[in-house]
């Protein structure tokens, strides 16, 4: 009679255990992920993406445009769909987008074949040096207007602010151009290019050097005249409205003691 050895026959138990027991795992893993994905019940929106894979700087036309389905939880908020991709034609990307991934309004700005195309007849580009204070910390971006303010030293006369130029239309800060959201770029710059008719060009070029220059920025929709015809350190402590300053000479410099209204 053939003598079966007891190891081998353990050995075949304890292979065969582990075949079920995988089996039963890879069975539960897939039952869960069934579970957790809700297979088929997925939602899904139709988005504009590219046919293939686009550089920053191509230019966005119907021509590299595909419009598929995406699950909703995968496009970004200002993705181009099919209803509103055609206000974004003509655009330049920002940044690359892979074939197939949603565009982003937002990576798109507006195309010009050349930056002097955007400067009105009659009217030059001039850029200027501006630092954290006079750029609003930032804040100034194209299409605001500004107003700027020149404040020269008068000796024992003290200083006086004149104003220089108003309404002024900014093109460019730094390399930005167009409507780009500043959260969005988080890129400082140092140079405002402004639009100006040459006389203003000329004033500005001489200003710059005679004194220093602070920028005002404007409501957005304001196109008034201020009206402002420059102020001393005299002025500022003149007596005004019926009320007076007291003051006292000291060594050439004035200063304010006290008063009533």
């Amino acid at each position: 009679m053939l003598k079966v050895n007891r190891n081998f026959v353990y050995l075949g138990v304890a292979l065969l255990l582990g075949l079920v027991a995988a089996f039963a795992a890879v069975r539960y893993v897939q039952g869960e992920v069934a579970k957790r994905t809700n297979t088929g019940v997925v939602d899904v929106v139709k988005v504009a993406v590219p046919k293939q894979d686009m550089a920053a700087g191509e230019v966005v036309s119907e021509d590299v445009l595909a419009i598929r389905e995406v699950p909703a939880d995968l496009v970004p908020a200002d993705a181009l769909t099919p209803d509103n991709y055609e206000a974004q034609m003509g655009r330049v990307l920002r940044a690359p987008v892979r074939q197939g991934a949603p565009f982003s309004a937002s990576a798109l700005v507006p195309q010009y074949d050349q930056f002097s195309s955007v400067i009105a007849d009659g009217s030059v580009g001039y850029t200027l040096q501006v630092d954290e204070t006079n750029s609003i910390s930032g804040m100034i971006a194209p299409g605001d207007h500004i107003d700027i303010f020149l404040t020269v030293d008068k000796g024992d006369n003290g200083s006086r602010v004149l104003p220089l130029l108003e309404d002024i239309n900014v093109l460019a800060t730094g390399t930005r151009i167009g409507e780009t959201p500043v959260s969005e770029e988080g890129v400082s710059y140092s140079t405002l290019t402004l639009e100006l008719q040459p006389a203003q060009a000329e004033r500005l070029t001489v200003a710059n050097k005679a004194g220093s220059l602070r920028m005002i920025l404007r409501q957005r929709d304001d196109r008034n005249a201020f009206e402002l015809k420059g102020l001393t350190e005299a002025d500022l402590l003149r007596t005004r409205g019926g009320g007076r300053l007291g003051r006292r000479a000291v060594g050439g410099v004035e200063f304010i003691i006290g008063g009533r209204g």
